[in-house]
């Protein structure tokens, strides 16, 4: 209701500068009319100060007005009350004059003083008529000053008029007469003006409500508008329980680099093509939007086979891989696209999920960049049932680390552990993380999990610690969110500066795909001053990044973790033999120790030590191992084969 009412007031505003401006000559030329009748009955002074008041009331409301159009913006609020108050005084100012003739004492200046007290009135009803908030506030000191007239009539005797007085009533009659011809003519104006401002207030309302439905920066639907349209547009035949269309969910691969490299501006212009070409250039009917980012939704009719999503999902991939040109370079971007078949029924939140895990496995899979979403092979989505029991079992401990040694091919010692989710069941069954990680990332509890696998771990290094057994490291996985947000990065933090005494054991192992995420700057960050807070980095699956070596420039790492992948290669493949063996070399030049994940057969073993690996890790020594059995084999102080 306050709101409607400040935006009633805004409009009134607006409408009434307009009449003011307009009727400011008219109204200032009665000022030496009502100067010279006050002068003739003698009241000079008051004539003068009359004078004076209306004009500094009537400068006030040009400043008041000043530079403000009717089809302008709207008024600020101190403009607003401005406005109001001046208009308020400059009513009373004018209708002092009917005072002062009522001081004259005739009747004829009685008679003078109503005409003047009527052509007021009829001028700010007729003008003002429609701005009720500034019509009854004008209005009411005009009622004021009705009342003081009329109580001064009854104390006041009345004279005989003089012929002077005479005239001057017949003229004022005249001026009544016009005013009231000039007020009717206007009020038409004032009308019009009304109904100008209110189809523009529409048409502003209008493209609000546009603006709010479109995109700004490639003036394609938002995801509101999306959901409104998309609803319709695939779901045409209700009654059938064929695929009825497709949701296509596209996601650019490379863009961040573009706009950290070449520029906001490179990137705005790459996204305003790629929704040009999306809208113009690809064949079909479709409905296309910018969810955000770099993301976009196509929303295409049906009837369609896998077969026409394939077709259609090449399409907008060669349409995205035609270089952009900016500023003399050519940039050059492509494209994942998870694909969801539409059925009857099915809404268009459920379509966006089902093709944002297709997406998620074509970022995956090397071999095709587009997957079509298959409910029979997908995993089934987790509900809020899921989430509970998930939490349940962090809260009761069944998520904890196992350990795999880490061994020292010189001696045979173990020199550190690399701590490995696995949830234990009530039931006794032991799940691999794939069995239960993808359900923490898809539930929202990586936070959760980390810090509970944190203070696990830190109370199991303590009691190795007491049992004088804690090797030189421990080596913990970290999740993108952790080093990725602020929250996760301080809660980090703070957990290492607590065990000031386990620091220098800690190893902190990263995996180069978070460096590929868009907060890939704050994990560099989150990666640094975890260093400098005495903790060290690990660099896991080292060699299957795009840019591993990139990674060494920008950061300082203390080990590198060859992946599995090289490892059951070797020996059987010579570029591999070859990688490895350049792998081994560089680290020793760079002074970083590099382990060798994934030993499986003494001949893996027997071609790493030739090549001077120094730290193996697998399951020729031992699989993970709960606490209690790796504290055995600390005691014991070396590893055998398993």
């Amino acid at each position: 209701m306050l709101e409607r009412l400040r935006e009633r007031f805004v409009f009134e505003t607006r409408l009434t500068i307009h009449i003011v401006r307009r009727d400011r000559l008219r109204r200032m030329s009665l000022v030496p009319l009502v100067s010279g009748i006050m002068t003739v009955t003698g009241y000079d002074r008051a004539a003068v100060t009359m004078a004076l008041l209306v004009a500094l009331t009537e400068l006030a409301a040009w400043l008041a007005g000043a530079g403000q159009r009717i089809d302008g913006p709207p008024p600020g609020r101190m403009r607003c009350f401005l406005v109001w108050a001046v208009a308020v005084v400059t009513t009373v100012c004018y209708m002092m004059a009917a005072t002062l003739f009522v001081a004259a004492g005739s009747t004829a200046m009685l008679l003078c003083a109503c005409i003047w007290l009527f052509g007021a009135m009829v001028h700010i009803s007729n003008s003002f008529v429609a701005v009720p908030i500034y019509n009854w506030s004008m209005l009411v000191p005009a009622y004021l000053v009705v009342i003081a007239i009329m109580q001064d009539i009854f104390w006041r005797p009345m004279t005989t008029s003089g012929p002077v007085e005479g005239y001057i009533l017949g003229g004022l009659l005249m001026v009544y007469f016009a005013n009231t011809v000039q007020t009717t003519q206007n009020h038409k104006d004032t009308l019009s003006a009304y109904e100008n401002m209110r189809e523009l207030a529409n048409r502003r309302l209008v493209e609000l409500e546009d603006l709010s439905l479109r995109d700004v920066l490639t003036g394609l639907p938002n995801r509101l508008a999306f959901d409104r349209i998309a609803r319709e547009f695939l779901n045409g035949n209700k009654a059938s329980k064929a695929i009825t269309g497709a949701m296509f969910l596209i996601d650019l691969d490379g863009f961040k680099p573009i706009n950290d490299s070449y520029s906001h501006a490179a990137g705005d212009a790459l996204l305003k093509e790629v929704a040009r070409r999306l809208s113009v250039d690809l064949t079909g009917s479709s409905i296309v939007a910018r969810l955000g980012g770099d993301e976009f939704a196509i929303a295409w009719p049906g009837p369609l086979t896998p077969v026409d999503m394939a077709r259609i999902a090449e399409d907008i991939l060669q349409l995205i891989r035609k270089p952009v040109r900016f500023e003399q370079r050519n940039l050059q971007v492509s494209a994942s696209i998870g694909i969801a078949p539409a059925r009857s029924k099915a809404t268009v939140d459920q379509l966006l999920i089902e093709a944002g895990q297709a997406l998620y496995q074509a970022k995956l899979r090397l071999e095709s960049p587009f997957v079509i979403f298959d409910p029979a092979t997908f995993p089934r989505r987790l509900t809020l049932d899921d989430r509970a029991r998930m939490r349940l079992a962090l809260d009761r401990g069944e998520v904890l680390p196992f350990y795999q040694p880490q061994i020292d091919l010189g001696t045979g010692r173990i020199v550190g552990l690399e701590a490995l989710a696995r949830w234990e069941m009530p039931n006794g069954e032991i799940r691999a993380p794939g069995a239960f990680l993808p359900a923490i990332n898809e539930l929202g509890l990586q936070a959760d999990f980390q810090q509970h696998m944190l203070q696990v771990i830190l109370s199991d290094m303590r009691r190795m610690k007491a049992d004088a057994v804690l090797p030189e490291q421990v080596s913990i996985n970290l999740a993108e969110v952790t080093l990725a947000t602020t929250s996760g990065r301080e809660a980090l933090l703070a957990i290492v500066a607590r065990h000031p005494d386990l620091r220098p054991h800690l190893m902190f192992e990263v995996t180069e795909d978070i460096f590929i995420a868009r907060s890939g700057r704050m994990i560099q960050d989150s990666i640094s001053l975890l260093r400098l807070a005495g903790a060290r980095i690990s660099l896991d699956d080292f060699g299957t990044g795009f840019a591993s070596f990139q990674h060494l420039q920008d950061l300082e790492f203390d080990e590198l973790k060859l992946d599995t992948g090289f490892v059951r290669r070797l020996g059987q493949d010579r570029a591999t033999d070859v990688l490895v063996k350049s792998f081994l070399d560089m680290g020793r030049g760079l002074d970083v120790v590099i382990v060798a994940e994934g030993v499986e057969t003494a001949a893996q073993l027997d071609i790493l030590r030739d090549m001077g690996c120094q730290i193996v890790q697998g399951y020729f020594y031992a699989p993970p191992q709960p606490y209690d059995r790796i504290l055995q084999m600390l005691q014991v102080g070396c590893a055998t084969a398993a």
